[in-house]
């Protein structure tokens, strides 16, 4: 990423590579404890209005089992597109889905101006970073750029009763806030999900959806 997040980006490189070598297409290889809260958190995302003939960037893509969670959900037939800082993640990920495409990609230092109905991102603001909240802030801005449709992505929540010293908690508030007040004035903030039948909400997930109105301007 850029210079700011260069240290922090390198070693969640390292430590995804790491993990995709000792567990590869797993749900562990991408650091969720399995399959099935993995594609949980995946459906949520998915729901901002993907169909089946979505072009889609699957951003933190991993090994690129958004892709298999598509197919299962709406027999995509559309363009799947995946980035990810792993080079370990990107090579497994183009031997699984032959079908996708696959990149390794800095978006806030290499953008792209190629466009998508819908950027889906699940779990990379996760991990604890130097400045989390910064990094956030860049890479939404990055991949809204990039959104036709909407943008979507998920966060831990700060309403739990136990935190991780290795992971980040959002007050989903104020991330509400950011996408309201930069990004556009179409946001929904969903905090009403479970990743595990009958366990707490303990993350939430927020759609934003492109808009010609300025919300600077709306907000200013």
């Amino acid at each position: 990423m850029s210079s700011d997040f260069k240290a922090d980006i390198d070693a969640l490189a390292k430590h995804y590579g790491e993990l995709v070598n000792r567990h590869g297409d797993a749900a562990e290889g991408a650091q969720y404890a399995d399959r099935e809260t993995q594609e949980r958190r995946m459906e949520v995302l998915c729901e901002i209005g993907v169909t089946k003939d979505s072009k889609v960037l699957d951003f933190g893509c991993g090994t690129g089992q958004m892709l298999s969670v598509l197919k299962r959900l709406y027999d995509f037939e559309g363009e799947y597109v995946g980035y990810d800082i792993s080079p370990e993640a990107i090579e497994f990920a183009r031997e699984t889905h032959p079908d996708g495409r696959f990149e390794v990609r800095d978006v806030l230092q290499d953008p792209s101006d190629e466009q998508f109905d819908f950027v889906l991102l699940s779990g990379v603001f996760n991990n604890a970073m130097s400045d989390n909240r910064g990094f956030f802030e860049a890479v939404s801005r990055a991949l809204m750029a990039q959104a036709r449709v909407g943008y979507s992505f998920n966060m831990l929540s700060r309403f739990v009763d136990y935190f991780d010293d290795g992971l980040y908690y959002e007050d989903p508030m104020a991330a509400f806030q950011f996408c309201k007040e930069q990004l556009s004035s179409r946001v929904t903030l969903r905090h009403d999900y479970s990743v595990r039948p009958g366990g707490l909400p303990f993350e939430f997930t927020i759609y934003v959806h492109a808009s010609d109105l300025d919300p600077r301007k709306l907000n200013g």
